[in-house]
């Protein structure tokens, strides 16, 4: 795949997918009522600022995607749920899921 300063072979691209949707996917294990034991320490805004960087700087590097540009939009969305005074975990849930599949859309090529 062509990317502003050369090309990234198709294995790259696919490991960075898998690391990003598996930091994804760490946001919503961290909220679920169901999983999150042991992980109250975890500053989920903290990650959210992490992971939005990193994609943000991912989109600027690949010129910018359709599909990061979602990802970026659905992760804000989930944040601003997160801190929501009136939380919803399965529109959080939902935020978080949709995210992860916008980054699997990437092109490999």
């Amino acid at each position: 795949m062509q990317h502003l300063y050369g090309y990234f072979s198709k294995k790259q691209i696919k490991s960075t997918k898998e690391y990003l949707r598996k930091r994804i996917f760490f946001l919503l294990v961290c909220v679920d009522p169901n999983t999150s034991e042991g992980l109250e320490y975890v500053d989920v805004n903290a990650c959210f600022k992490g992971l939005l960087y990193k994609i943000g700087g991912l989109n600027k590097l690949l010129r910018r995607p359709p599909e990061l540009v979602t990802a970026l939009s659905l992760l804000q969305s989930a944040q601003m749920e997160y801190n929501s005074q009136h939380f919803e975990f399965e529109n959080y849930k939902m935020l978080i899921l949709e995210a992860g599949a916008e980054i699997g859309k990437i092109k490999e090529v």
